[in-house]
């Protein structure tokens, strides 16, 4: 299993880097807003070969538990039309913000072909977060110029509203923002936001003082309060690669903090509680997430459904991309249950890995000889290995429910 590269190394090649596209345009086959009826029900973001030299591809997935998943005659390739992994799929239609390109595009597989749907000219920020307000409005959200911004996107005709965020000055020796998790509920975006810098000599690195989420008024975008705490540091994100907050049946947000993803090695991952209606932290509600896994940080989250969850969760140590676990919480008690029974995930933190469906989670497992995805039954407290990747791939980058 080939290592990967961090998310900074990913941003700096970003900026850097502008792959042939072929414009602006329309696909003959514009599906609109209807959802795309692909072979399978899932799909699979993976990657072949090693940084710099690697190439990427979208993989029909017949079965999250039986079977195998290659890549032979099978995958449509992303390269030079999506840069990686830090894409949006929702009803089969892919989404990404190329901003070394200057293109947002949306696109779909068909016949093993990643489809251009359309593109439009987009240098308006650099994504690193998002949030669907209803089925056809995407709200994303990113940093440019050293402004916090978004751009509100109806994805039917791919047209953008675009602005600027209102959030807290930046402390010294930080030049940008770090936008985190966003949620949206009652007419509120709720945004984790932390900061970033660019002079990469200063020793040591500097360390955002807080946590900060911004409560946001939509449409108008208006910052109508921010929420701080200085227990930890820097959200949970960009959530563009794997999320970090969710809304429960109870229409409360749970979110969880991140300090490693902002060099800070000392503060604790911690989760949150935003109880439904109130647009500040819940005072009774404080879940150290470090405290229970031997200082380890939480750098995704997903939502299982009655009050659990399941955590990836990065080994304690001066490294942002570290070795993996993942482990269940309950997150209404604030409850640690246990570190799940896999094998140790070698891959970088960056990894959307997990699909709920029918109220189990489906892990997909970059281990260090072979990969699988594993079904966990909460219900039953079970594991089973089901469907393995074979054939060259080197690495898992997307799980995901197209339909």
């Amino acid at each position: 299993m080939n290592r990967f590269f961090s998310y900074q190394a990913k941003a700096i090649m970003v900026a850097l880097t502008a792959f042939a596209l072929n414009g602006c345009s329309d696909s003959d086959d514009n599906n609109g807003g209807t959802p795309v009826q692909e072979e399978g029900k899932y799909s699979a973001v993976l990657c072949v070969g090693a940084w710099p030299n690697t190439a990427y591809y979208i993989a029909d997935v017949p079965s999250l538990m039986g079977g195998s998943i290659s890549l032979k005659g099978n995958g449509a390739e992303m390269t030079g039309k999506v840069y990686a992994q830090d894409i949006i799929q929702k009803d089969g239609f892919y989404y990404h913000a190329n901003f070394g390109s200057g293109r947002f595009g949306k696109y779909h597989v068909e016949k093993g072909v990643l489809v251009i749907d359309k593109e439009v000219p987009f240098t308006f920020l650099n994504w690193s977060s998002y949030v669907w307000v209803d089925d056809q409005t995407l709200v994303i959200l990113g940093d440019a110029e050293g402004e916090g911004r978004y751009a509100i996107v109806k994805v039917a005709d791919m047209t953008l509203t675009t602005g600027k965020l209102d959030l807290k000055a930046k402390p010294a020796g930080f030049t940008g923002y770090n936008i985190g998790f966003a949620e949206y509920r009652d007419g509120k975006l709720f945004l984790g936001y932390g900061y970033a810098f660019s002079d990469w000599s200063q020793d040591p690195l500097p360390v955002n003082p807080d946590f900060n989420v911004a409560v946001v008024s939509y449409p108008s975008m208006k910052t109508e309060s921010v929420i701080t705490d200085n227990r930890t540091t820097t959200p949970g994100g960009p959530i563009v690669y794997a999320p970090a907050s969710f809304k429960d049946e109870n229409g409360d947000i749970y979110f969880v903090s991140d300090p490693v993803a902002g060099y800070d090695y000392k503060s604790p991952s911690v989760v949150y509680r935003i109880k439904n209606g109130a647009t500040t932290l819940d005072p009774t509600y404080f879940f150290d997430l470090s405290a229970k896994t031997d200082f380890g940080m939480g750098a995704a989250m997903w939502y299982i459904g009655n009050g659990k969850a399941v955590v990836r969760t990065r080994i304690k140590g001066e490294s942002i991309d570290a070795v993996h676990s993942f482990s269940i919480i309950d997150v209404r008690t604030g409850t640690f249950i246990k570190k799940l029974d896999l094998p140790d995930d070698e891959g970088e933190r960056m990894v959307n890995a997990v699909v709920v469906e029918d109220g189990k989670a489906y892990i997909a497992v970059n281990g260090a000889d072979r990969d699988y995805i594993w079904e966990y039954d909460p219900a039953a407290d079970k594991l089973t290995r089901g469907a393995e990747f074979v054939d060259g791939v080197d690495f898992i980058l997307r799980l995901e429910k197209t339909k």
